[in-house]
């Protein structure tokens, strides 16, 4: 009897065949590969104006000045209050007679009245030759001397009543007097800063403040609202400021500013060479700052790259290290990974 198991075997063969031709086929892996839609940027290497950008306040620096009496007087009573903005000839304060002084001055016009009477008479003799003409000369001189005299007492406002005013438009920056006393000579009525005087002033790291020159164009934002204001460098500091340890940087406004209003300074420094991008074009991780480039085919590619300025909505990268025949992806950029299939849109791509 011939054994059975080559034939089992055979039968068990032909069934899984059936089987397997019975059954349905294996789904095949058609999982789509990810694509992410982006906008795009060509790279082109232009020269743009290099912005520094800081904020600031406005201040007085240097142009603060002390309006002071030329002689003793009275303060009666101020006309204006500090940081108050004032108009050149405004009345700032008003003054009356200190008593010494208004004496002095009734005794320079009793000189003067006595001295034109002394001229008066020996003119009168000298027809007569009761007088010789160096009495004449002498006489001259004495009138001239008390005129002289009168005057410059009126000058300094030495015994009168008069109004201080404003030399200049410009802003009241503090009254130290008071009202009311009998002040010496020299005493400061008004501190006063002219409007022409009033600056910005910025704090700038030395990398920064080194790009700069005086004459450098800025425009000034005011942070509590109102039109930019034009602005040129007009001064650099030699040195660290010790409290801050940045370089102050001193700015001449081209329009009327408020002292101690809080700005925004925007300085532009020569040129730079770089590409300009839109500023979701740059990303950072732990290994520092890159942008996305697609190649031909679409295929994105990771870039470090070098950011030379950052403004509000760009930001200018080194052309070294992009690829120049590659755009670089902009709107979309932060979904892309290396190697990741895109399609473009919007204007750019």
């Amino acid at each position: 009897m011939k054994p059975i198991y080559p034939i089992a075997a055979v039968i068990l063969v032909a069934g899984l065949g059936a089987w397997y031709a019975l059954s349905p086929a294996a789904p095949a892996d058609n999982t789509p590969t990810p694509v992410a839609t982006v906008s795009t940027v060509a790279v082109r290497s232009q020269s743009l104006p290099r912005l520094i950008d800081a904020p600031g306040s406005i201040i007085a620096g240097t142009a603060e000045q002390s309006l002071a009496l030329k002689a003793a007087g009275v303060l009666v009573s101020y006309q204006v209050v500090p940081n108050e903005a004032v108009q050149q000839g405004q009345a700032l304060a008003q003054l009356g007679p200190d008593p010494v002084e208004a004496a002095n001055l009734a005794k320079a016009q009793d000189a003067l009245s006595a001295a034109d009477a002394a001229r008066a008479h020996v003119a009168a003799l000298l027809p007569a030759h009761l007088a010789t003409k160096s009495d004449l000369a002498a006489a001259t001189q004495a009138q001239r001397d008390a005129a002289s005299a009168l005057a410059a007492l009126r000058a300094t406002g030495a015994g009168q009543s008069y109004t201080l005013k404003a030399p200049a438009a410009g802003l009241i920056t503090a009254l130290p007097a008071t009202p009311g006393g009998s002040l010496p000579a020299g005493s400061v009525l008004v501190k006063f800063v002219p409007q022409s005087g009033l600056v910005a002033q910025i704090g700038l790291e030395q990398s920064k403040a080194a790009q700069l020159q005086p004459g450098d164009d800025a425009t000034l934002t005011k942070l509590n609202g109102g039109a930019p204001v034009a602005a040129r460098v007009v001064g650099i500091a030699g040195g660290l400021d010790a409290q801050t340890g940045l370089i102050d940087v001193t700015l001449r406004p081209a329009a009327p500013v408020t002292l101690g209003a809080p700005v925004r300074v925007q300085i532009q420094a020569g040129q730079l060479e770089g590409v300009q991008v839109p500023n979701e074009a740059v990303l950072r991780d732990e290994k520092g700052l890159y942008v996305y480039q697609l190649d031909a085919k679409g295929i994105a590619h990771r870039a470090d790259v070098e950011l030379l300025q950052q403004g509000a909505r760009t930001s200018v990268l080194a052309a070294k290290g992009l690829n120049p025949a590659w755009k670089i992806a902009t709107q979309g950029a932060y979904q892309l990974s290396d190697g990741m299939q895109t399609a473009t849109q919007g204007a750019g791509s």
